[in-house]
Formats: C-alpha cells, sequence, structure tokens
C-alpha cells in the first residue's frame, strides 16, 4: 500500500449501541493487511466534523467507522478543512449505510477491500448553510439535507426502535410515529430563482437516491450530476401522509398531487419561524437554510 497512514474515526454508538462492539471484531482484519493506522474515538455529536479536521493534515486516507451520520461528520470536517488530496474511506456499521451502499460498499470486507485498493469515485457534496447559536454554520452532506417532517423522522427514530426493528423498518417506522406529531409550517421555497410559499410538511434537497436504510426518497439521483434532487410537499391529512410515506419507501411519490420533485443546484428554505435543519440522521442547526449542490468535490475508496 503506498498510503502513508490511515486514520480511523471510529463512533462506539454506531448501529443503536453497537459499533464498539463491531469495530473490535474488525480491527485485527484491518492490522493484518499492514495498514499504519492512527484510532480516534467519538464522545458526542460534533467531535468527528473536529477529528477529521484535524487528521486531514497527517494522513492520507481518514476512514469514517460508523453509520451515515458519522459519515456525514467526517466529509465535513475533512471539506471544512480545506482537504484536497485527502481520501475518505468508509466501514458501514450504523443503522442505515446508505452512502455505503451507493457507493458500492455493503458490508466490512467490501470496505476491507477498499481500503486495500486504490480505486476512487469522485462524489458531489451538498454544501448547507444555516443558524446555530447565533452563528453561521456551514455543513457537507453526502446523501441529503432538509426541512420539516425529516427532522421529527430522525426524532423519532431512537436507538430502541433501531433495535427491535433492525435495518430495514427502523426509519419507516419512525416515519409512521413522527407522522402524528409533526406539523407543516408555512414556509418561502425558493429553487434556482423559482419561489412558492405555503404550508409544507417537508423541503428536501438529496444527493443519492436512498435514505433511512434504502428508502427511495430521491428516485434517480446520482452522486455526481452536479445537481440537487428536490422534494418539496405540501402539507396532507394524517391518513394522507401514511399514504404518501408507503409510496416514499418505493420511490412513487413523485407523481403525487402534492409533491414537487424537481432537480436544481441551489434551494434556500425560509419559514415563518426558525426549524431545525437534519442532514445525513444528525442535526445541523435551523433555518433559514441554503443548499448548494458542490460537484465532485470528495474522492471516496471504493472495491
Amino acid at each position: 500500500m503506498m498510503r502513508k497512514r490511515i486514520g480511523f474515526i471510529v463512533n462506539p454508538v454506531a448501529g443503536a449501541g453497537r459499533g464498539q462492539a463491531r469495530w473490535t471484531g474488525l480491527r485485527d482484519q484491518f492490522r493484518q493487511d499492514g495498514v499504519p493506522e492512527k484510532l480516534l474515538f467519538t464522545a458526542r455529536p460534533g467531535d468527528a466534523v473536529r477529528l477529521a479536521h484535524d487528521l486531514n493534515r497527517e494522513c492520507d486516507v481518514v476512514v469514517a467507522v460508523g453509520g451515515d451520520g458519522t459519515l456525514f461528520e467526517v466529509a465535513s470536517g475533512l471539506l471544512l478543512s480545506g482537504a484536497t488530496n485527502t481520501l475518505l474511506g468508509v466501514i458501514p456499521l450504523g443503522t442505515g449505510n446508505d452512502t455505503a451502499r451507493l457507493c458500492g460498499i455493503n458490508d466490512a470486507e467490501q470496505a476491507r477491500l477498499a481500503l486495500r485498493g486504490e480505486r476512487t469515485k469522485a462524489l458531489d457534496v451538498i454544501r448547507i448553510q444555516c443558524q446555530g447559536r447565533g452563528m453561521s454554520v456551514t455543513r457537507h452532506a453526502l446523501l441529503y439535507g432538509g426541512v420539516g417532517i425529516v427532522g421529527e423522522v430522525v426524532k423519532r427514530t431512537t436507538p430502541r426502535v433501531k433495535r427491535i426493528f433492525g435495518q430495514r423498518l427502523a426509519y419507516p417506522v419512525g416515519a409512521l410515529r413522527a407522522i402524528w406529531s409533526c406539523t407543516a409550517p408555512r414556509m418561502r421555497v425558493t429553487c434556482d430563482g423559482q419561489t412558492w410559499e405555503n404550508r409544507f410538511l417537508l423541503v428536501c434537497a438529496s444527493n443519492g437516491e436512498l435514505s433511512g436504510g434504502g428508502i427511495r426518497l430521491s428516485p434517480g439521483a446520482r452522486m455526481d450530476d452536479g445537481l440537487l434532487n428536490v422534494n418539496v410537499c405540501e402539507t396532507v391529512g394524517r391518513w394522507a401522509a401514511v399514504g404518501l410515506l408507503w409510496r416514499v419507501c418505493r420511490g412513487r411519490h413523485v407523481t403525487h398531487r402534492k409533491v414537487r420533485y424537481l432537480t436544481a443546484r441551489t434551494l434556500m428554505v425560509e419559514p415563518d419561524l426558525p426549524l431545525d435543519v437534519e442532514a445525513d440522521g444528525e442535526f445541523v442547526g435551523h433555518t433559514p437554510v441554503h443548499f448548494e449542490a458542490v460537484p465532485r468535490t470528495l474522492r471516496v475508496l471504493i472495491p
């Protein structure tokens, strides 16, 4: 292996708290490959952003060991550091693992093959600019960023739900729970200069087709086309929302009369009242928020 050093950022609570045990079982396998490593663990949300930012100075590859949220933070840390040559590695130990799947990494063995090789894929990212704690916040998502019911889904998909229902059902169950508590606030939504004002259940910008462990939120989306795939869903009744959720899981919602589905380069969301901004399963800050597609800015090791 030509690379000098690999840094592993491990989320020990990924996969409903099973990340530490899963990593312990894998670490010896990577050591057998003669990988010169630096190993760091996260302790709280946001740690992986800081750790990845710092590792960029001394590592050729920074590996996110966890789920989509861990990968989101590591990617953000690398890009905020100004990294141009550092590669991103992925070991999928989370609940959803959609980013890894879209990169052809379905399990730990494929992740190992990717780290042993030199093959890379250049991915677009979604630059997210919003507000948090009285200051401007910038993050970079790989799957999606959104406002509305997506944040409530994350809150309702608790570690207990993940343990009971597993990878395929955890987020749909969380979505069902969210439907009964979520409201549709009034928002001003501007997409490549076109503006709508209404009560919206969901406004979301996607980079990849999948989210939430295989939910086809943005059918046809590609991670290397330089575009956002945008869902703008007007308010619907609760029972209608259950039917819409069934369609979303299968990618059949894009023709629904209450849904606008389009591609764009930028998306701005300005609600009447501040709302949480959520991306790749993590809370980023609050509105107003600007989403922008940044083409092929991050290189990921793939099998």
